[in-house]
Formats: C-alpha cells, structure tokens, sequence
C-alpha cells in the first residue's frame, strides 16, 4: 500500500530533505542517490515516499545537475527544489543548515542519500512522537545506537547547529546533544507496527552487491 494510501492523501505541514551532497569516496566518486535499486535510483524512491507525507521536498546538493533528470521525472504533487549546501565540503551537518533555512516548514524529516528504505510510516509517527513531548528532534535508537538521519527536526535546530559549524565541530551526534531529543526506541516502533529496516544505508560497493548482485563498474 502507498504512503498516500495509507494517510488518505493528506500531506503534513513537514518539509522533506534528502541530502545528496557527499564525495561518495567509498563508491569511487559514484553518487549513491543515482544508484538502482528495483528499477528506480535510490532518490527517485526517496522524491516518492518522502513526498507521500510532506507538503514539500528539498535536495541539497553542490552538483544540481547531476539530479535535475531525476527531480524533473518526479510525478508527485509536492514541490521539489534543489538547494546548495551553504558551507560546502563540511558533511551532513551543513546540509542540516542549508535545509532549515530554506525550509518552508517548522519541522523537517532528513534522511541520507544511501537509504532506499526510506520510510514514511516511521517519519510519521516519529513526528507524532516529537510533538506530543515538545522536543526537538526525535530519532530512532536502535541496537543501542543513535540514528540521526531518518530523523525529525524542528528548525529551532538552526542556532546550535550553526554553533556547531563556527566552532569547527561538524559531528551530528554532538548536535543531539545539544537539543531537546525523544528517542524512538525498537519497543516503541514495534508497538506502532513498523520494521527497523527504515535505518538502514548502502555505504560501499560491496554492500550495493548484497543487495542487488551487481558488482558496480568505475
């Protein structure tokens, strides 16, 4: 069943991000949201699913035009912009502060560019979670671990975020830290009905080879 089936076509008032702005060393310069999977590219998956729920949809990327073929195919119904990182060349951290600025929205669910199982479910009732505690962010912990993208945010991340940038300290975890966090725990994802498998990333070739028996070409 699709996401919009499943919350009877009503979008949130949630911005949608994607961040597609990695070197992709460990795929030899390849970009992993341009990677297949089931006959759609890692982000064309992510454009759906994520668009199932958010009112809108945001790419932050350095090179747009890798992905405008993939934007301008997109047949769902919430707006997609490519926007550029900010502070180019330093990680995840700066895609988190380009996305809150130019977000349209309060809250902001963000996952990696390497997860496919991107899930709409899971970000709904990670939302659902964050607002009935009023924090900050929520994410998922699971095997004892922290899961920072697949995540929700508020914007109210923005200051400690930048913080964090100027004094040089790009660690997303250090960012949880320094805000009002709800975790999501295995027990709380199995009472809503919803697998883990969410969590999970293609980090390198021979992962990207488990999961589809091809060897990638370089």
């Amino acid at each position: 069943m699709k996401a919009m089936e499943r919350y009877g076509g009503q979008k949130q008032a949630m911005t949608g991000v994607i961040l597609a702005g990695g070197q992709n060393r460990r795929m030899g310069g390849q970009s992993k949201a341009l990677l297949m999977y089931e006959g759609d590219t890692f982000l064309a998956r992510q454009l759906a699913e994520l668009g199932s729920l958010c009112a809108e949809l945001l790419v932050v990327t350095q090179e747009p035009e890798r992905y405008e073929a993939v934007v301008r195919t997109f047949s769902g119904e919430s707006p997609v912009r490519i926007i550029p990182d900010l502070e180019p060349g330093r990680g995840p951290l700066a895609g988190f502060q380009a996305a809150m600025r130019a977000a349209s929205y309060e809250e902001l669910w963000i996952v990696g560019c390497d997860m496919p199982w991107a899930d709409a479910e899971a970000a709904k009732a990670l939302s659902e979670l964050r607002n009935g505690v009023g924090a900050d962010a929520v994410v998922a912990k699971i095997d004892g671990r922290l899961h920072p993208l697949h995540g929700v945010y508020l914007k109210s991340c923005l200051p400690e975020t930048e913080r964090l940038l100027a004094a040089n300290d790009l660690r997303l975890m250090r960012l949880l830290d320094l805000v009002a966090l709800q975790v999501a725990d295995e027990s709380f994802l199995e009472r809503k009905g919803i697998s883990t498998g969410f969590i999970r990333n293609i980090n390198d070739p021979d992962e990207y080879e488990r999961l589809t028996g091809k060897r990638l070409r370089f």
